[in-house]
């Protein structure tokens, strides 16, 4: 016999609500993080690519303690970025896709690693297709 009353239909809304929430759910934090850490649009002005990348990477190693030794940040949409990751198939066995378009980017190398606050970086700009994960998707 199903139950019935005020229970069992605060039982199913309950139900309905949490599946409701698990496919509506945010994405992931490695998207998120991803996208705090390599997108750059539009690209903060600086006058040239040392200033830029000093920059740039300070604020995102500021809480590291160390310099890191090289970082890329990427020029465009995230949208665009997103679109690099086909929905329902993955690109290889490790869920890596590479973009048909090219993108602007800066890489920055550490030309000398001082102490995490002094660092100081080489600006590269290119124009490059990306190879990115997407394990967001699964």
């Amino acid at each position: 016999m199903a139950p019935r009353g005020p229970h069992s239909m605060l039982l199913l809304t309950l139900v309905l609500l949490a599946a409701c929430l698990a496919w509506f759910r945010p994405l992931p934090d490695t998207y998120q993080r991803f996208g705090r850490e390599h997108i750059d649009f539009p690209k903060t002005s600086a006058p040239n690519g040392q200033s830029y990348c000093d920059l740039m990477m300070w604020r995102l190693s500021r809480n590291m303690g160390v310099c890191k030794l090289t970082h890329t940040f990427i020029h465009a949409l995230a949208s665009h970025l997103w679109a690099i990751c086909p929905s329902g198939r993955r690109c290889n066995q490790y869920n890596e896709c590479n973009s048909i378009a090219a993108y602007p980017l800066t890489t920055c190398r550490v030309r000398r690693p001082l102490r995490p606050s002094n660092c100081v970086y080489r600006g590269i700009p290119q124009t490059r297709r990306i190879h990115m994960a997407c394990n967001w998707q699964q």
